[in-house]
């Protein structure tokens, strides 16, 4: 406390207050930092009554950055934490323009992982990982069934099919709402999952890796566990090495037969953020504990952890 009796914590602007990190991440954050929580969804703030929470437009409505731009100038906001992924090119405009620290990678990262076809290209083209991908609108049944569907440009598990014959693919674009040349094609790959956490500073110094195996996913993890994996280190420090992302991020991958497979890189925290923190490594504080530091200590230990999550009941009047 400083002479006035004012908090002299740090500031920390965070949004996705509805998502599955809460209210787990509140309570390992509100001990260290002051929360400035945002959601477009009003019923939150029925749910964490207690918090200072503000209800903001979507991100796609043309409000939304001078909302954000007002919050931080109101509550003298130090971190902004953008958690969801058409936020974080705004969330780096905002940044620009207000001052404010952002914890996310940097643009160009941003918009590399953003378009899964081209990170696709760019992982094999650097020999890191190769899966056969191809635009929707030129596939002719080269890839053998089962195959996935995904949306180039998109976040979660939204409009991702399993499919099993050319009669479902054709069929998938009858039921979506996607066009042939929105979606990619990419074969059915074997083998054990796994969510991989990155913390890197902004000045692209590595602090850890923690893989989590996972064991049982429905649009996020459901139940995971972090894991000591040298090869997936590896490959997550090349990633590193070679894109520079400047900012902490999550690898999803398959390894099948000893090699890695990379499906998909979120510029963003992962919703397995929870499990880190009880492994050990707090990747929020770590980034902003190395924050602007030119040489970080890279943490190698962590323990073993299970994360299984559950549904909780809420009532209001």
């Amino acid at each position: 406390m400083d002479y006035m009796g004012k908090s002299m914590k740090k500031k920390l602007l965070i949004s996705g207050l509805g998502g599955s990190l809460f209210p787990y991440l509140i309570n390992h954050l509100e001990k260290k930092y002051e929360l400035v929580l945002i959601d477009s969804n009003a019923l939150v703030k029925k749910i964490y009554v207690d918090q200072n929470v503000i209800v903001v437009p979507l991100v796609s409505d043309e409000r939304f950055e001078n909302s954000i731009l007002e919050i931080i100038k109101q509550n003298n906001v130090d971190f902004y934490i953008p958690l969801i992924d058409e936020e974080i090119s705004k969330a780096i405009t905002i940044a620009k323009k207000s001052g404010i620290k952002v914890l996310a990678p940097s643009e160009e990262f941003v918009n590399l992982t953003l378009n899964k076809y081209k990170l696709m290209k760019e992982l094999e083209q650097n020999r890191i990982s190769t899966i056969q991908t191809i635009i929707a609108e030129k596939y002719t049944n080269e890839i053998s069934y089962p195959i996935f569907l995904k949306p180039n440009v998109g976040r979660g598990s939204r409009g991702i099919k399993r499919i099993n014959t050319y009669d479902e693919f054709k069929a998938y674009f009858v039921l979506e709402e996607y066009n042939e040349n929105e979606v990619l094609v990419q074969p059915f790959i074997p083998g054990d999952e796994y969510t991989v956490s990155v913390t890197v500073n902004n000045l692209n110094q590595l602090i850890a890796i923690v893989p989590k195996l996972v064991f049982n996913k429905d649009g996020i993890t459901k139940h995971a566990k972090s894991v000591k994996n040298e090869k997936i280190e590896i490959v997550c420090k090349k990633i590193v090495d070679i894109f520079k992302p400047n900012g902490s991020f999550n690898v999803q991958l398959k390894l099948y037969n000893d090699q890695i497979f990379i499906f998909e890189i979120n510029p963003r925290y992962s919703t397995t953020l929870v499990l880190s923190i009880e492994s050990g490594i707090n990747e929020i504080d770590l980034n902003i504990m190395n924050y602007d530091k030119k040489n970080v200590e890279y943490i190698t230990d962590f323990k073993e952890m299970n994360l299984v999550r559950r549904w909780e009941n809420f009532f209001y009047e």
